[in-house]
């Protein structure tokens, strides 16, 4: 059966991607994802029938051995793909906004939007060297928090257009001026946009020029930086405190 084994680039050039595990495949069918192929052990067939009638069933063990890896937890699917628009294609976002230029580690990628979706943060804009969110790796790391989150294609012309629609576009960065995270104070109007960085190389220049301030994390001498995961949950989670006052 090679449908089950089909690698990300295959199913990316059908306009697919994997979701595997029970939790990912029905959290795509409750987002209301078209659902194309699904395959399951026998255990869990009644469960796989009930989402997608035409499911593949497997005996024990069998998924694992036909995918080649055990990571689909007895359920894998092929999922369409839903649109990621371009973000000059719609108004700036009304709320808290992440903005990723460059994450390439699927599982700090799929950590933010995770991290974001909990802390309140409803729009993900991606740059173009950005890590494609439905990667395996990034779709299992954000426990489903990719199909929620409104998520956008855009480079930093477009955090431009933000700041002028009244977004205050803030960089998390290690440099000299940059306020540690829990001195900062919102607006009050609730429009912000965090930047973070690429895991090595930081913020590019042409995206941190469209940043009106930075902040960071204090952190001991014992270390020089955080993981990026770790630090952009941090201040995603400082600043959806802030970001309103009047609501704390």
């Amino acid at each position: 059966m090679p449908d089950v084994a089909a690698r990300d680039a295959e199913l990316r050039s059908e306009g697919l991607f994997a979701a595997e595990g029970r939790l990912l495949v029905s959290r795509a069918a409750e987002a209301g994802l078209e659902i194309v192929r699904l395959f399951a052990d026998s255990a869990a067939a009644g469960e796989a029938r009930a989402l997608f009638p035409r499911a593949k069933i497997l005996d024990a063990g069998g998924l694992s051995a036909e995918a080649g890896y055990n990571f689909h937890r007895g359920m894998l699917a092929h999922v369409r793909r839903p649109p990621v628009p371009d973000a000059a294609e719609l108004p700036a976002p009304a709320g808290l906004a992440l903005a990723l230029p460059k994450i390439t580690d699927p599982g700090n990628l799929g950590t933010l939007l995770r991290s974001a979706l909990a802390f309140g943060f409803r729009t993900a804009l991606l740059g173009p060297e950005c890590l494609d969110p439905f990667n395996r790796k990034a779709l299992r790391s954000s426990m489903g928090a990719s199909y929620a989150l409104r998520l956008l294609r855009g480079g930093p012309e477009s955090l431009s257009r933000w700041s002028e629609g009244g977004v205050e576009v803030v960089a998390a960065a290690l440099e000299e001026g940059a306020m540690g995270v829990d001195e900062w104070e919102g607006s009050g109007a609730g429009k912000v946009c965090v930047v973070l960085g690429n895991e090595h190389d930081g913020i590019a220049p042409d995206w941190r020029r469209q940043c009106a301030r930075a902040v960071m994390i204090p952190v001991s001498g014992d270390v020089d930086s955080l993981n990026v995961a770790v630090a952009g949950s941090i201040i995603m989670r400082e600043m959806s405190r802030r970001a309103l006052p009047s609501r704390s």
